[in-house]
């Protein structure tokens, strides 16, 4: 299994860690996707062991909408000075937010802008966060599209018609426990239309947790995920495991032509 979104370096799960990736490793996942939200969570990233046992940690670097206030004039300098440190790295967690209302669009426009052009100049793929504004993501996506190795929705809860045009573009689509949850209707039906060779699976932990008294959410339970999406989609869960791994390594290594691993 490879869990395509998580923050491995969030302070809450510093204590923890150790138990934490020996959790996900016994559980079968495979590789990790840690992804920086801010450029003071470079470091943080940067500090990730790249493999645990038989996992494996990959990297993304970016500002996330929600920290797009306050940024230092060279903000961008620390994350494009890790991704020119670490070929294998993605531009991430970027994108444009609706849940916040206190953020100002116009500078997390301004902030994306500036990490597309990044990716677009470094050919990394990049992976997007769109809550409740995946309608404007798309429109601003679509004319730097072209230029980049790849686009990753993380934890799309879109309409199938904004669907079908990030599908259009090429977009991946990864689902967390939110299709765990039966009330969840609209992400548990977009999951469902969602072309297999296009699909993956995360946990985001620690947010979004889904297992009640569990004090944060782990890559560990990343299968629970798997299986309510297998059930969603009327496969069994070992093939919607292959196939999200699959998906997630030509996504994450294949860019650069990198060699497959076992």
């Amino acid at each position: 299994m490879f869990d395509a979104h998580a923050h491995l370096q969030d302070p809450r799960l510093a204590a923890h860690l150790t138990q934490i990736l020996d959790a996900a490793e016994a559980a079968g996942v495979r590789a990790i996707c840690s992804c920086a939200t801010s450029p003071d969570d470079v470091a943080g990233v940067q500090a990730l062991p790249r493999e645990w046992k038989s996992l494996r940690i990959t990297r993304a670097y970016g500002t996330h909408p929600w920290h797009v206030v306050g940024l230092a004039t060279h903000w961008l300098d620390p994350i494009e000075a890790a991704l020119a440190a670490d070929p294998s790295a993605c531009v991430g967690e970027v994108g444009l937010d609706g849940i916040r209302k206190e953020v100002p669009p116009e500078l997390q426009r301004e902030v994306l802008a500036a990490q597309l052009e990044l990716a677009a100049r470094l050919q990394r793929p990049v992976i997007f966060h769109g809550a409740r504004v995946w309608g404007k993501l798309l429109e601003f996506v679509k004319p730097h599209a072209p230029r980049l190795p790849g686009l990753l929705l993380h934890n799309f809860s879109g309409s199938p018609e904004i669907l079908r045009e990030f599908l259009r573009l090429g977009a991946f689509f990864s689902f967390s426990g939110s299709v765990c949850n039966p009330q969840n209707k609209s992400a548990r039906a977009v999951a469902s239309l969602v072309p297999l060779p296009q699909l993956m699976v995360e946990t985001d932990s620690p947010d979004l947790g889904f297992i009640a008294g569990a004090p944060f959410n782990q890559p560990a339970n990343l299968p629970l995920v798997i299986d309510a999406l297998a059930q969603l989609r009327s496969v069994a869960s070992a093939d919607l495991c292959h196939a999200t791994e699959e998906n997630a390594r030509r996504f994450f290594y294949g860019f650069q032509n990198n060699p497959s691993w076992n």
